[in-house]
């Protein structure tokens, strides 16, 4: 090695020499600066306790309406989407014969009456049977025997009538007398053969009603079923029709929360496109539990004024089974989820640090915290701006976020029973 080279080594290492001391004090981490967050207090909420089921928006009624009578169609007077009224004519058949087979009957009725002095108005019933015109005249004929009978008893004595032409005029008095009875049984025989033919008249006449189908009830038309000229058959479908003024939320209850479910509780109905849900209340349940689905089926009635729902919309409900339950609950802004795992930043004693949770329900912008905090704790209100180490509270702690998230909604949720405590704010902040 040769001299210069000598020196300039000699010259390197003092240079490491004097700078070391001053390494070793930049190797030596300064403090954590404290972070200013935001905190909110885990407080309980008024949260009632609902059971969601998913289900449809079924019609109130819904009926198949079929023809009464055999005959061709005229006329079909509605089609689809039709809004009838009860008693609006929906099919109507030929009427021709049947307004013969009218007439026809109405001529036998009258033809009935006749016989025995009546008009077809009249009431057959309350006629006195020996006013009938039959009767009448074989009571004549009875009253002129008897009086036969009486002259010749009387001329018996002085023998101006033999005792043979006596004899044959009391038999001509019985015969007579026969021939009244007769009468009378006849004109009981025509009144019940005017009931036949009254009978037969309003047969004919409802066979003729019948010929125009009519709605049952308030409705829309879902399908029409014949056209005109088409011949129909006793039953065969002529136009569906639908109840929908009126809806019926249909759903499916598990057996292990049927017992929950009674009638008049509140359900809360959510439509796809709806903004606010449908609230209504638990109008009927079934009282067994169905077996291919283990689930107890319950009712709704649900108003719809203008036809504004269609029937056989999906629709999810929260049925309220307990609207006093409360729950612990955070802004769901507050938590963190990564691969499953549900974290909060929990600031106590001055420092953050991440705490696991588990939570349960979560609507309206809050989630329930079902284990891993306990009421009082404050944790960070935002968990993007949560970090491991010391903090400082910036403001006044969030701790009436949670009731105010929950204003939007005040008209669905009963009111905070319990108000979570104000956060502090801390001016003091932690040395350097």
């Amino acid at each position: 090695m040769s001299a210069a080279s000598a020196v300039a080594m000699v010259a390197m290492l003092g240079c490491d020499h004097v700078a070391s001391p001053d390494d070793g004090a930049a190797a030596t981490p300064a403090p954590l600066a404290p972070k200013d967050v935001e905190v909110i207090v885990a407080a309980r909420q008024a949260w009632p306790r609902t059971v969601t089921v998913q289900g449809a928006l079924l019609a109130d009624e819904d009926a198949v309406i079929g023809a009464k009578i055999a005959g061709r169609v005229a006329a079909v007077n509605v089609d689809l989407g039709s809004i009838v009224k009860k008693g609006d004519p929906l099919v109507t058949l030929d009427r021709s014969e049947l307004d013969l087979q009218v007439k026809l009957a109405e001529a036998q009725l009258q033809q009935a009456c006749s016989a025995i002095g009546l008009k077809a108005y009249e009431d057959e019933t309350k006629l006195d049977y020996k006013n009938a015109p039959p009767v009448q005249l074989e009571q004549a004929l009875v009253d002129e025997a008897e009086a036969a009978v009486n002259r010749a008893k009387a001329l018996l004595p002085t023998r101006a009538i033999t005792g043979s032409e006596y004899d044959t005029l009391v038999a001509q008095m019985r015969a007579a007398k026969a021939r009244y009875n007769s009468a009378l049984n006849g004109v009981s025989t025509q009144v019940a053969m005017i009931g036949v033919r009254r009978t037969e008249l309003a047969l004919a006449k409802q066979q003729l009603a019948d010929s125009e189908t009519v709605a049952p009830f308030d409705g829309v038309v879902e399908a029409r079923r014949v056209s005109p000229g088409e011949y129909v058959s006793p039953g065969q479908p002529l136009a569906s029709l639908v109840r929908a003024e009126r809806l019926r939320f249909t759903a499916g209850v598990p057996e292990s929360k049927a017992g929950e479910i009674k009638p008049g509780q509140r359900v809360e109905i959510r439509i796809a496109g709806a903004q606010e849900p449908l609230v209504t209340e638990v109008t009927r349940v079934s009282p067994i539990v169905t077996q291919t689905s283990r689930a107890v089926r319950i009712e709704a009635d649900v108003p719809n004024p203008g036809h504004a729902l269609q029937a056989g919309l999906f629709a999810e409900a929260d049925v309220i089974v307990d609207p006093e339950a409360q729950a612990l609950a955070l802004p769901a802004a507050a938590v963190t989820r990564f691969a499953g795992v549900e974290k909060v930043w929990l600031v106590a004693d001055g420092k953050a640090a991440q705490q696991s949770i588990r939570t349960g329900r979560e609507e309206r912008g809050l989630v329930e915290v079902v284990s891993g905090l306990v009421e009082g704790n404050q944790v960070v209100a935002k968990a993007d701006d949560g970090r491991s180490g010391p903090v400082t509270i910036a403001g006044e702690a969030v701790s009436d976020q949670l009731s105010a998230v929950s204003k939007n909604e005040e008209a669905q949720t009963p009111p905070t029973k319990e108000e979570a405590p104000p956060a502090v704010k801390s001016d003091n902040s932690p040395s350097g």
